[in-house]
């Protein structure tokens, strides 16, 4: 289960770098618009090392604790997203749903880790 954890966890982070990456594909300035959209792969990334933290360390409480809350907020915000994905075209967002399974795995390891320690 360690393994498939931390390939969630490095799927999260690549994503993520992908995210930031494509801001300067997307936005061709530096607009608010532009900040929001690298702020969410920068959150990505910074969830994912989390997680790695988290997988190496878990007799770490308060690691296992943010963990845990940083998922359940990534969680959360997929949940506001994917009503919007779908009633757009989800062609057009295939990686929000590999986000989503990939945070999902990620919030479910990090409760399971917390309710069994």
């Amino acid at each position: 289960m360690k393994t498939v954890d931390r390939v969630f966890a490095w799927i999260l982070l690549l994503l993520g770098c992908i995210h930031c990456a494509a801001t300067f594909v997307v936005h061709k300035t530096l607009t608010l618009d532009a900040v929001w959209f690298i702020s969410g792969g920068l959150v990505m990334i910074l969830g994912a090392l989390l997680n790695l933290v988290r997988i190496a360390r878990t007799e770490d409480r308060l690691v296992v604790r943010v963990s845990l809350l940083a998922n359940l907020l990534q969680f959360a915000v997929f949940v506001v997203v994917v009503p919007w994905v779908l009633r757009n075209d989800i062609r057009q967002n295939p990686q929000v749903i590999a986000v989503g399974v990939a945070v999902a795995a990620e919030l479910f390891f990090s409760l399971k880790l917390f309710l069994t320690k």
